[in-house]
């Protein structure tokens, strides 16, 4: 190969790892909200239940890019993750029938089930916040913000029926939360990493 050959080589390959590292962490267009469907919950537990169910997945990591505790495992209200969103891997959240979801959206799961129970206002509290700023750092609409089972294609009760997703919306654009009657304990500060 020639000087000229390789140097255009070099050129493209540092032009594009370039682009990728402008675009990779700024791709994300939705917020995917999800329900654990059991009473506990910590990284390592999630982790492990992933390993069991998607064998297939490359990355040892939770599927979700966030975990908010319901004060069994993790606190009331704790925001976690692992190194999913420190690298903006792709999450592994929705099934194979939403590729799109899973590479450009956010996935947060809530601890619990809430096909049965109702969402503690301090983890709500805590949702709200956390998809408020990922909203604002990422220019994602409320529009590209849904739970599971609302997302096309997927076949879920996920993120349960007790799941307010209309109050959520609603606190979403709105500037105040607590404006709503929809929080009224304080939200517990960050324990895991900050969002991308």
């Amino acid at each position: 190969m020639n000087r000229r050959k390789l140097l255009i080589a070099a050129s493209a390959v540092t032009a594009g790892a370039y682009t990728a590292a402008i675009y990779w962490p700024r791709r994300w267009r939705y917020i995917v909200i999800h329900h654990s469907a059991g009473n506990y919950g910590t990284i390592e537990f999630l982790q492990k239940v992933h390993r069991q169910r998607q064998k297939n997945d490359p990355i040892d990591a939770i599927p979700y890019h966030y975990v908010i505790g319901n004060g069994n495992g993790l606190g009331l209200g704790e925001i976690a993750s692992d190194f999913r969103v420190r690298y903006h891997l792709w999450g592994m959240h929705v099934s194979a029938n939403n590729f799109d979801r899973n590479f450009r959206g956010i996935g947060i799961c809530l601890i619990g089930n809430y096909e049965i129970d109702t969402v503690p206002p301090a983890q709500l509290q805590a949702l709200v916040t956390l998809t408020k700023q990922l909203m604002e750092k990422y220019a994602i609409t409320v529009d590209n913000i849904s739970g599971h089972g609302l997302t096309p294609n997927e076949r879920t009760k996920c993120p349960g029926k007790h799941f307010p997703m209309q109050a959520f919306k609603r606190a979403l654009i709105s500037r105040s939360e607590r404006n709503l009657g929809l929080i009224s304990t304080p939200l517990k500060a960050f324990s895991g990493v900050a969002p991308p």
